[in-house]
């Protein structure tokens, strides 16, 4: 058998099998018979029946029920996939809303740690403040300190006598208008007991 030949032979079995592949339902003696016309004898015939009626078997083994199954079930296998698509879309949006609350309460938390400390270094400078301005009024005579705390507010008053020297303290306390000493001795015994309470209760 020259190369010319065999290369028509095998150029008819290709065709055979594509078309086996591209129409399964044609039937295997179909394709025979289609190549025993190109060239007669390759394929024995005997037995085609048989096996013609086993390939149509294949092709409607499934009832008109069955394909509304089979087609019932492809869709909801294509409904559960996009709800799997879904969830997915929503989980990471989740993730990332959940990593930007995260960051915003980061940004809260470091807020309000230079607010605290804002706080601190302020309350530090009052505190220097009102030490200063008690070293002023313990230096001056006792009746102008008196006269001067006459006209403050009475909780600035409470505090600067609360820090002045006992006995600067006590002898301003005498100068002091009546009304005015007795207003700021209530508020020093409202203060220290507020402040016994907290100890007691923090």
């Amino acid at each position: 058998m020259n190369l010319i030949l065999r290369q028509k032979i095998g150029l008819i079995f290709l065709v055979a099998a594509f078309l086996l592949a591209a129409q399964p339902a044609m039937g295997m003696n179909k394709a025979k018979d289609w190549v025993n016309n190109l060239r007669p004898g390759t394929f024995s015939t005997e037995g085609d029946a048989s096996s013609d009626t086993a390939g149509g078997d294949d092709v409607n083994k499934f009832s008109e029920s069955d394909v509304k199954v089979l087609i019932q079930l492809k869709a909801r296998e294509a409904a559960l996939k996009k709800k799997e698509e879904e969830f997915a879309k929503r989980t990471g949006e989740l993730k990332l809303l959940s990593q930007q609350i995260e960051q915003k309460l980061d940004q809260m938390r470091n807020l309000a740690g230079k607010i605290e400390e804002m706080r601190q270094q302020r309350k530090q400078m009052d505190e220097k403040d009102v030490t200063r301005m008690v070293k002023y009024y313990e230096t001056m005579s006792a009746d102008a300190t008196a006269q001067f705390i006459n006209q403050m507010d009475r909780v600035t008053a409470m505090h600067l006598l609360m820090r002045m020297n006992p006995r600067k303290a006590s002898a301003v306390m005498q100068l002091l208008e009546p009304k005015v000493a007795v207003e700021i001795t209530e508020k020093v015994t409202r203060f220290k007991e507020n402040r016994s309470e907290l100890k007691v209760n923090p």
